[in-house]
C-alpha cells in the first residue's frame, strides 16, 4: 500500500470552446490503489511510490500530491487522455511550493509526438506556496492530449502540487476552499474607517508566523502576526491569550477564531484581529517567511500594510529617547514620518538623532497611530544603500553598539578601520568574504568612525556609531 501522509485530487473537464477549462485538479481524490484521480496517463514516467498523498498544507481542497524526484534526470507526470481544439494555446497555472525543477509540456495522442522542446524549467525553492503559468499550444490535427508535468533536482520531500488548472483564453484559480478565508480577503476593505468585512465573523486563516510579541502589556501572553504572501493586506495579528498554544516564528498555521476591530485610542480606525482563538493547526515548522515589503515611511502608515513585514529605507531618525515616550520613536525618509514601537523590540534609546536607518518590522495600529514594530537587533540598522562612493550595498549593524559591530557588503574582501573621534585608530579588521564582526566591547563608551576599504585601499564607505555599554 502506498504511504500516506495527507493530500488532495478533484478534476473537472469543461466544453472545448476557447476560453473554457479542459482540465483542472486540486489533488483531492485519490484512487483505491493510491494514486490521484485523472493523473498518471500512459507516458507517466514517475513511479506511484514517489506520488505521495499529502493532507494538511492545501491551499485548495484538502491535499497536495507530493512529487519526487531526486535525479537529474526528468520524470513526467501526465494527465489522463484529456479531449483538446486543434491549433489552441492552453495555459496550465500550477500551485506548487517545495523544491526542485518543473515544467510542462503535452503528448499529442492523435499523432503520436511530444512537444519538442519542452517549456524552460521553473526552478521551486523552499519557502511560501508559488504559481507557475506556462503555455502549450496544441497542433492544427490533435483531438486528445495528455498535458505534461515534467520534473527534476527534488529534495527528498519533493514538489508539493496543490492544485492545476489548464484552460484556452482566461483562466482563473480555484476557489479556496469552503470555511478557509485568505488574509487578504480578511483585511482588504473600501471601508473608510479600514473595518474589516468579516468584521464579527468566525473564520478560519491560514499562513506563516512572522512574529512573535513580547510586550504583553498591550499584547495577548501568546500573541503574533501571521502572513500568508508578500505586499499589502496579507498581514494579520493574532490576539491569542493562550501561552500553551503558541507558535513560533516561521511555522506554517491553520487558525479559527473571530474578526474584530480594537483601537487602545480614541480614534474613529482601530486593528484588524483575529481574537477568540478557538484552534490552531501546526501544518509545518521551520518554513521561510514571506519578503519584507520595501516601502515609504508615508505609506507605511495606511491599513493597506497593517500586519504585513514592510522595510523603509534611509529613514531619518528624528524622535529618539525620551522625546515621544511609551518607547517610540520616529523616523521619515521625506515622505512622511513613521513611529517605531518598543512592543517587541526597543530602539528609542539606541536610536541617534539625525542618523539614517533601514528599519524592517510589522506594519501595526494602536493608540491611533500606524507603526514598524522592528522584531530583533538586525531589524534596526544604519541606512543599507547603495554608497555613493562606490556603489556597493552595506549593512552596519546594531548602533549603537556594546559587544561587536556587524558589517555585510555585496562584494568579498575588503578591510574595516575604526578610530575615535582624535582620528586614533583603535580596531582594524578584515573579512575574505562578505561578512565581518568586529568585537569592540573593550573601546570606552563614545563616538566613533569606521571607514570600509577594498584590498587595494580604495575607499567604499565612512560612517559614525556609538559605543554605549
Amino acid at each position: 500500500m502506498k504511504k500516506i501522509f495527507t493530500l488532495l485530487v478533484a478534476a473537472s473537464f469543461g466544453s472545448l470552446a476557447i476560453g473554457q477549462t479542459v482540465f483542472q485538479s486540486d489533488l483531492s481524490s485519490w484512487s483505491g490503489t493510491g494514486d490521484p484521480i485523472d493523473w498518471f496517463g500512459s507516458k507517466t514516467t514517475i513511479a506511484s511510490a514517489d506520488v505521495i498523498q499529502t493532507t494538511g498544507s492545501a491551499n485548495y481542497g484538502t491535499d497536495e500530491a507530493a512529487l519526487i524526484n531526486q535525479t537529474t534526470s526528468h520524470k513526467r507526470f501526465t494527465t489522463v487522455s484529456t479531449p483538446v481544439v486543434g491549433g489552441t494555446t492552453y495555459v496550465i497555472k500550477m500551485w506548487v511550493s517545495g523544491v526542485g525543477d518543473l515544467r510542462t509540456g503535452f503528448y499529442d495522442e492523435t499523432n503520436l509526438a511530444y512537444l519538442n522542446p519542452y517549456n524552460a524549467y521553473n526552478n521551486i525553492t523552499a519557502g511560501p506556496q508559488t504559481v507557475i503559468t506556462q503555455s502549450v499550444t496544441i497542433p492544427a490535427t490533435c483531438t486528445d492530449a495528455q498535458f505534461i508535468l515534467s520534473l527534476r533536482n527534488t529534495d527528498a520531500t519533493g514538489i508539493l502540487l496543490d492544485s492545476v488548472y489548464i484552460g484556452a483564453g482566461g483562466v482563473t484559480p480555484p476557489p479556496p476552499p469552503a470555511g478557509l478565508t485568505t488574509i487578504y480577503d480578511i483585511q482588504f476593505t473600501t471601508n473608510p474607517n479600514g473595518n474589516s468585512p468579516e468584521e464579527n465573523n468566525i473564520v478560519t486563516t491560514k499562513g506563516v508566523v512572522t512574529a512573535y510579541v513580547s510586550n504583553t502589556a498591550n499584547f495577548g501572553a501568546g500573541s503574533f502576526f501571521l502572513q500568508d504572501g508578500d505586499g499589502a493586506w496579507n498581514g494579520l495579528y493574532i490576539y491569542n491569550q493562550d501561552t500553551l498554544k503558541t507558535p513560533s516564528v516561521g511555522d506554517s498555521i491553520k487558525v479559527t477564531g473571530t474578526i474584530s476591530e480594537f483601537n487602545l485610542g480614541s480614534a474613529a480606525e482601530a486593528v484588524t484581529e483575529l481574537t477568540s482563538i478557538t484552534d490552531i493547526t501546526l501544518l509545518q515548522s521551520g518554513g521561510t517567511l514571506p519578503n519584507s515589503t520595501i516601502i515609504s515611511t508615508a505609506d507605511a502608515n495606511s491599513e493597506d500594510y497593517e500586519g504585513v513585514l514592510i522595510k523603509v529605507v534611509g529613514a531619518n531618525a528624528t524622535a529618539v529617547g525620551s522625546t515621544l515616550g511609551f518607547g517610540l520613536w520616529e523616523m521619515n525618509d521625506g515622505s512622511g514620518a513613521l513611529k517605531g514601537d518598543d512592543d517587541m523590540y526597543a530602539y528609542h534609546l539606541q536610536a541617534i538623532q539625525g542618523t539614517k536607518y533601514d528599519v524592517t518590522g510589522i506594519g501595526h495600529y494602536s493608540f491611533d497611530d500606524y507603526k514598524i514594530l522592528p522584531r530583533k537587533t538586525s531589524d534596526v540598522s544604519l541606512f543599507t544603500g547603495v554608497d555613493e562612493l562606490s556603489g556597493v550595498t552595506i549593512t552596519v549593524y546594531p548602533n549603537p553598539v556594546r559587544d561587536a559591530i556587524n558589517f555585510k557588503l555585496d562584494i568579498a574582501g575588503y578591510n574595516v578601520s575604526i578610530v575615535d573621534v582624535t582620528g586614533k585608530s583603535v580596531k582594524t579588521a578584515s573579512s575574505l568574504n562578505n561578512k565581518l564582526s568586529v568585537e569592540v566591547s573593550n573601546l570606552n563608551n563614545g563616538i566613533y568612525f569606521y571607514s570600509i576599504s577594498d584590498f587595494d585601499g580604495n575607499l567604499i564607505s565612512t560612517n559614525k556609531f556609538i559605543v554605549a555599554k
